[in-house]
Order: C-alpha cells, then sequence, then structure tokens
C-alpha cells in the first residue's frame, strides 16, 4: 500500500472521525439530525457507532504496513460500513423524510473510501497477479460482510421506546384523531390577540382534540420564551394554560427576560420547573421548523385543525379567521 494512498485514506478517516463528533454534540441540530439521533443501531446510537468505526479503520490503515491481514479487515469492515450506509440513507429518505446533511458527508465519506479502494484494486491487479483462490475467498468475503450488515442494519435500527416518548408536547386529549396545532410567535400582537379566543376554548379543545403549540419565530427575541414554553409543555400539561397565560404576560414586558422574571410571573402556580438540555430544546426548535414547512406556515397566528386519520385539515390565519365559531366548526367537521 503506498504512502500516498494512506496519507489519503486517514485523512478521509480523520475527516469523518470528526464529523462523527460533531454529530454527536449540539451543533448538529438541524434538517432531519434531530430525528436521526433518537434512533439507534442495535442498541447504540449513530455518533458511537461512527467514532468507532472511523477509529478502528484508522488504526488498520496504519497497521497494513506490519501486517499484511490488516488489509482484508480494512476491507471488510469499509464493506459492513458500505451496507450499513444505504439503510441509513434509506430511513432518512422513507420514514424520517428528512436529511441529516452531518449523515449524507459521512456517507458520501465512506463510499469515497470504498472507491477510493477499489481503484487502488484494479490497479494493483494490472500490476502483479495474486493467487486465484485467495482473490476469490478475499471478495466473496466482502460481499458476504456487506450483504450481512445490510440485513443486520435493517433489522437493528429502531427508535428506542425512551426516546420515542421524550419531550411529550401534546396536549389535550391523546386519543383523539383531530388534531390542533397553533403556530405563534411569544411578540407577535396578533398571536397575544388570538390567545384570547383560545383560553376560554381550551377546556373544550383538550375535550375534543391532540393539541400542540408550536413556537414559530418571527421576532428573533421570542426564542428566550422558547425553553420555558417546552418544558412547560412537557411536564407541566394540566396547568400549562395558566403558564402559557403568564409567559405572554411577560413578553408584553419585555422582550428580553430573566429566568427570574418568569419564575415571578409563574410563582402563582407553585411549579418545580424544569430546566431542559441545550440538546432538547434545539432538537424541539427543529421540530417545529419541520412543522412549519410540512404545513407551509409562513406567517403567525396561523392555526391547523388535521384529522390525522384521513389527513384532511383545515388552515386559520390570523385574527380574523381564528375565531371560536370557526374553530369549533372546522372540529365538528374533522371529527
Amino acid at each position: 500500500m503506498g504512502i500516498r494512498y494512506r496519507l489519503f485514506v486517514l485523512t478521509l478517516l480523520t475527516i469523518g472521525l470528526v464529523l462523527s463528533i460533531i454529530s454527536a454534540t449540539d451543533l448538529c441540530n438541524f434538517g432531519g439530525c434531530s430525528e436521526t439521533h433518537q434512533y439507534r443501531l442495535l442498541g447504540l446510537s449513530f455518533p458511537v457507532v461512527g467514532v468507532t468505526f472511523f477509529t478502528l479503520a484508522g488504526l488498520l490503515t496504519v497497521l497494513t504496513t506490519r501486517f499484511s491481514a490488516a488489509a482484508l479487515l480494512s476491507n471488510l469492515l469499509l464493506a459492513g460500513a458500505g451496507g450499513a450506509e444505504i439503510n441509513m440513507i434509506l430511513l432518512q429518505k422513507n420514514v424520517i423524510k428528512a436529511w441529516c446533511p452531518v449523515c449524507l458527508a459521512i456517507a458520501a465519506l465512506i463510499y469515497l473510501l470504498i472507491v477510493t479502494d477499489l481503484v487502488r484494486y484494479f490497479i494493483n491487479r494490472k500490476e502483479k497477479i495474486c493467487m486465484y483462490q485467495k482473490s476469490v475467498f478475499k471478495s466473496l468475503s466482502i460481499v458476504v460482510v456487506a450483504l450481512f450488515s445490510f440485513i443486520a442494519t435493517f433489522s437493528g435500527i429502531a427508535k428506542p421506546d425512551a426516546a420515542a416518548s421524550q419531550l411529550n408536547l401534546s396536549l389535550g386529549n391523546q386519543q383523539s384523531k383531530v388534531e390542533i396545532y397553533l403556530f405563534s410567535d411569544w411578540l407577535c400582537p396578533v398571536c397575544i390577540k388570538v390567545e384570547g379566543v383560545i383560553e376560554p376554548l381550551y377546556p373544550t379543545l383538550a375535550n375534543k382534540t391532540k393539541m400542540f403549540f408550536v413556537d414559530k419565530i418571527i421576532h428573533p427575541e421570542a426564542t428566550n420564551f422558547v425553553p420555558y414554553h417546552l418544558s412547560f409543555a412537557a411536564y407541566e400539561k394540566d396547568k400549562y394554560p395558566q403558564l402559557r397565560k403568564a409567559l405572554f404576560a411577560v413578553a408584553q414586558k419585555t422582550k428580553n427576560p430573566t429566568n427570574d422574571d418568569i419564575m415571578a410571573a409563574v410563582a402563582p402556580q407553585k411549579i418545580a420547573y424544569k430546566q431542559l438540555s441545550f440538546l432538547d430544546v434545539t432538537q424541539q426548535m427543529g421540530n417545529s421548523i419541520k412543522l412549519a414547512e410540512q404545513f407551509r406556515v409562513n406567517s403567525t397566528p396561523t392555526l391547523i385543525i388535521r384529522n390525522s386519520k384521513t389527513g384532511k385539515m383545515k388552515v386559520l390565519v390570523g385574527s380574523g379567521e381564528i375565531t371560536s365559531a370557526q374553530i369549533l366548526k372546522g372540529i365538528k367537521d374533522l371529527e
């Protein structure tokens, strides 16, 4: 194995290792990253699998100068990664239905490594004739490992129950087929006006529908309220309407509230505030962006009434359309 080839391979493996580390941090929080992070391969997170693969592949690449078996092991490892990546790409395309740029970059690196290895193989084949049986055994081994990896990852990729149930932000009737999505911005004047419509309707909506209050950020400072809103929706469902009202009250006083400002506003509700991690918040914000794209929401407030079984929905935009009568009629039409 030439030194230039080894240096090129080690460079690609180093880039892959760095991307795998990035995928395990809060920096990877766009596109399909947040959803992809919830899946596991044979119980292991994808960043752990990636770091392990690129580290081991780099070690084998270095050892090829001393041990002939290291080259075969390196090829088998690469074949397994190639088979696994096919399932990863299909998972994002058909299940998650969103792309993780970091994951795609890692897949591209793996297939570039495979192409590089194939080019080296054909060049070497012209330069010297290897034993036929040894060549056939090596080729069959690589094909078998690639197929086994494809089958193993096909059945081994899953979303753990803990991850699937993590941060359940839905409110109301969890069994209802009618869903309501209210997209709003904490500093949007019209959103505040619409809250006056939603508040008295909340008991009825909670009884008849499964509700989602989604952050659609129009004013950048509105992100200051998102962590509190997500925590309240996840852990204080019974008191959420009162807590939501308190957040809007703070938003009308200041765009940059301190933690003390928020805690003082929600103190009458006597809750034990649970602070979310930065990763949780960014992942949920990513999910909110995906929902807005899915429903083509471009302005706030926007209220979507949707039947989860039939897919039929009604869209209400602005205070002129988001009225008690329109909401109740939409629910009745979609029940």
